[in-house]
């Protein structure tokens, strides 16, 4: 049995080659230490477990027939998650009429929901902070995100 180097390129060939025809697209993809892959999805319909396990099924079959059966590693394939920042225009397109809690370059906070999107910015509508019933909306363009989580609504 060996610990090999995994290759980020033969790794996201399969990943590509797994989701290719779904509507699933790859969000991040990890190799930590000691063989470990994390590979996280989104799908415009969501992602299930079965989705998950089908797409590790063949990253699995595909990574024994590249590196043989000794080949050790471990893979977690999932669901990116409300934990993980938006990072693609088709997040964004997915998560319109969602709630939004956005940090911007310059570190300030909006909290609003996500009204409209495109490919170089996106429209939020949120309460001004000393007015709550007072609304604004605003255009932002992606360059001046640092970061952008979907809330959580109850």
């Amino acid at each position: 049995m060996s610990i090999q180097p995994i290759h980020q390129e033969a790794l996201q060939q399969f990943i590509d080659e797994a989701i290719r025809d779904t509507d699933l697209f790859l969000i991040d993809l990890k190799i930590l230490p000691y063989a470990k892959i994390e590979v996280f999805l989104d799908g415009d319909d969501g992602v299930t477990i079965q989705k998950c396990a089908q797409v590790a099924r063949y990253i699995n079959k595909n990574l024994e027939e590249k590196f043989g059966e000794d080949f050790i590693y471990e893979l977690e394939v999932s669901s990116a998650g409300l934990e993980h920042p938006l990072k693609l225009v088709r997040q964004y397109l997915k998560n319109i009429g969602r709630k939004l809690e956005i940090t911007l370059s310059d570190d300030s906070t909006l909290e609003g929901k996500l009204e409209a999107a495109n490919e170089t910015e996106f429209t939020l509508t949120y309460s001004l902070p000393k007015a709550k019933h007072k609304k604004e909306t605003k255009t932002i363009p992606y360059t001046a995100v640092k970061t952008a989580f979907v809330g959580v609504s109850f």
